[in-house]
């Protein structure tokens, strides 16, 4: 009998790896995010026995993403706290902001906007440093919602604007309106 090589057997695990990323970004797409949350976990399980860390925080997150849009936030932040170490160890930036900004938004969700600004905060840098306008817009344009959120209205301001002539310059016309339509809030809200 032929054993199969080790680059064999991870070929068919890319394999699969794939097609369950494909059925679990179907299943998302349909609503249905319980079952895609089982099929991330399988996705979780060849990533964690075959040791591809990348692949397991990118999972994780997709998990947590998953938890979040099921109103289970608490569920979300374990997924994300595990998802965080692993993209700074493998030197993800990208991947790393993204987690922050996932988690800041986690906490906003459940009413902890202080917990909520220092995971924005720490994306926003991450953005600033890759260079990533658009994602710094975006951060920009959350951290304002944050402070609008907890009656800090000069400080929503200060962020917002921060945000919007970067969306203007990058051609995001639906950030654009979303952080015009989020600085008249708060300025409805002062007057």
């Amino acid at each position: 009998i032929v054993q199969p090589s080790l680059a064999q057997s991870q070929n068919s695990h890319i394999e699969e790896i794939k097609r369950l990323v494909e059925q679990a970004k179907q299943q998302e797409s349909q609503g249905q995010r319980r079952q895609a949350i089982e099929t991330w976990q399988q996705v979780l399980a060849i990533a964690r026995q075959f040791q591809s860390k990348k692949i397991e925080a990118v999972t994780l997150n997709y998990i947590a993403l998953n938890y979040n849009a099921i109103s289970q936030p608490q569920e979300a932040l374990k997924y994300l706290q595990q998802a965080l170490p692993i993209m700074q160890k493998v030197r993800e930036p990208m991947g790393e902001a993204t987690t922050l900004n996932t988690i800041g938004l986690t906490y906003f969700t459940i009413s902890q906007p202080q917990e909520a600004l220092k995971y924005f905060n720490q994306a926003l840098l991450i953005w600033q440093q890759e260079g990533n306008r658009l994602r710094e817009a975006a951060t920009l344009m959350a951290i304002g919602i944050v402070y609008h959120s907890i009656s800090q209205p000069q400080s929503a301001l200060k962020y917002l604007n921060q945000a919007l002539p970067i969306m203007r310059s990058v051609g995001d016309r639906m950030g654009e309106a979303t952080t015009l339509t989020n600085t008249g809030r708060v300025y409805d809200r002062i007057s």
